[in-house]
């Protein structure tokens, strides 16, 4: 794709700087759209009209941003979630769902699996609760304007959450079903999360490449007297999600 760069009024801005806000233009403005390649540096920097050494800096400041992904001896791609991608603090307890529609996204789910289930000793530890306690799990793909970006395993006591509670009024959140119960209030959540290399099943629900990294977030939830109410293994594509956490 043959581009001119526009030419930019004097100001104490560096070309480097000024390079970065036009490529963001272009990439805004869909003249280069999630996942796409860009032309080689060689190729870019003489349709700019620019040294290489000055396009680096632009590509590697957007690198840094998240807004292009450099993969060596392959090229320079648009990030593929660039425009999808979901941001917010491990702080704060919302569901996915929650935070895509307050970032103006159409947040959904798939491939819903609701059980009941003995707990095997490593769910009973979870949740601290006796081997063989009845639990509902809840599975499924949510999905995001319309692409895959986490698979979500939600597990509680058959006392707390039944399979008749995921009915046809379900959203996709268990966080938020929960949430709607008059005689529980969630208090807080501990949560560990980790990166790890995506295996067949998790390369099939998500889309993905086997071996792409993925987040896994495991995460339990309390209620105000510190009993246990449920747990989560949530597993994020990254270039979908940005998590930071405020630290007092």
């Amino acid at each position: 794709m043959m581009i001119q760069m526009q030419r930019i009024k004097a100001d104490k801005r560096s070309l480097s700087i000024q390079t970065r806000e036009h490529l963001l233009r272009l990439i805004k403005d869909g003249i280069y759209e999630p996942g796409e390649q860009l032309p080689s540096e060689a190729d870019l920097a003489a349709q700019l009209g620019i040294s290489r050494p000055t396009l680096r800096e632009a590509l590697l400041n957007l690198e840094q941003e998240d807004i292009i992904v450099r993969k060596h001896g392959v090229g320079t791609f648009v990030a593929p979630g660039y425009g999808h991608r979901l941001e917010s603090g491990l702080e704060r307890l919302e569901s996915v769902l929650v935070l895509a529609a307050r970032q103006g996204m159409q947040a959904g789910f798939d491939d819903l699996q609701v059980r009941e289930e003995p707990a095997d000793p490593e769910l009973a530890g979870k949740l601290q609760a006796t081997p063989g306690t009845l639990l509902t799990s809840v599975r499924r793909v949510i999905v995001v304007d319309g692409v895959p970006v986490a698979y979500m395993l939600d597990v509680a006591p058959t006392s707390i959450l039944s399979a008749a509670d995921v009915d046809e009024t379900f959203r996709g959140s268990v966080l938020d079903l929960l949430r709607q119960k008059q005689d529980l209030q969630t208090f807080q959540a501990v949560a560990d999360i980790v990166a790890l290399n995506a295996g067949a099943f998790l390369a099939e629900k998500l889309k993905i490449e086997m071996g792409q990294a993925v987040l896994l977030l495991e995460e339990t939830l309390f209620d105000k007297e510190g009993t246990t109410i449920e747990f989560s293994r949530n597993y994020f594509v990254p270039d979908f999600f940005r998590f930071h956490v405020v630290r007092r």
